[in-house]
């Protein structure tokens, strides 16, 4: 603990986890994982149209892709978030939806798909597009 106040920090990968094939855009960890009885989770969405969810194993402590939630988006998902439960996640994607998904015993199923509009904003002459 002492390091950390001293500013003598050090980050180190310890794991790539590998699988999307395009960019990755936003991590969520779950928030109600990471006890000793259950592991820590968290998801990741890309431009490849899918979400993937990440499962540390306690043994080795090594991340591997537990679920991949994909044919409901059909473009670039751009962030993901879990309630604060853990159970639900919220996905956003450019194809002006967001998706919810639902942990049903470990496997998850989209419950609720949200169409949202798209506010196109010029500021100096540059364009720009945020999700409302």
């Amino acid at each position: 603990m002492e390091d950390l106040c001293d500013g003598n920090m050090e980050l180190k990968e310890i794991q790539t986890l590998a699988g999307h094939s395009d960019r990755v855009w936003s991590l969520a960890w779950n928030p109600a994982t990471g006890t000793s009885n259950n592991p820590p989770v968290l998801a990741s969405c890309s431009g490849d149209k899918t979400v993937r969810i990440w499962e540390q194993t306690p043994s080795n402590r090594l991340w591997h892709c537990k679920a991949v939630l994909e044919e409901t988006h059909t473009r670039t998902v751009r962030s993901c978030a879990w309630s604060p439960c853990g159970k639900l996640l919220a996905t956003a994607s450019f194809d002006a939806t967001t998706a919810i998904w639902e942990n049903i015993g470990g496997d998850f199923e989209c419950v609720s798909t949200l169409e949202v509009f798209y506010l196109k904003i010029s500021t100096f002459g540059i364009c720009s597009r945020r999700m409302v």
